[in-house]
């Protein structure tokens, strides 16, 4: 089947995957994969929400993954490198695969602000964390040397 109704594509609630010191915690977003539902591999499509006070991820830059967002409604500041800016409704932001500029979004209002977020599907893409000993692998995550961080739930 081709047609989806939204409320019927499961709501996923987050919780932060990121290995201590940097893990973030649950309560910040909220998302159903629209993608998933459909069965498609080469790209992943999400309708997301970020929650008042949330912030989206760690600052990260993607080496082999595009990444899209569109905003549907809320307003949030998007951090790049350090520079904040407000976006709304109608706006959207792209990310190139490959070029190092550190972003992740902030919820500052008493609203939940929701958005499309798309990327593609690269099995070899390495997230970057600038200013972290940390880096994202198809392996999990480890530390800028190469050494992997435990899994949740492994002895540390």
């Amino acid at each position: 089947m081709a047609i989806f109704h939204v409320a019927d594509v499961p709501e996923t609630h987050g919780v932060s995957s990121y290995p201590d010191p940097y893990n973030q915690g649950a309560g910040n977003l909220s998302w159903r994969h629209l993608t998933d539902a459909g069965g498609l591999t080469q790209f992943g499509l999400a309708l997301e929400s970020l929650h008042p006070g949330g912030q989206s991820s760690q600052m990260h830059w993607e080496s082999d993954e595009d990444e899209f967002l569109f905003m549907i409604s809320g307003s949030l500041t998007v951090i790049e490198d350090g520079e904040g800016t407000v976006i709304g409704p109608g706006d959207f932001c792209c990310w190139k695969a490959g070029v190092e500029v550190g972003h992740m979004l902030k919820n500052h209002t008493g609203e939940p602000a929701t958005y499309l977020i798309l990327g593609s599907r690269q099995p070899r893409n390495i997230t970057t964390y600038p200013g972290l000993d940390l880096l994202g692998t198809p392996d999990g995550y480890t530390h800028l040397d190469g050494t992997p961080y435990p899994r949740k739930g492994e002895d540390e």
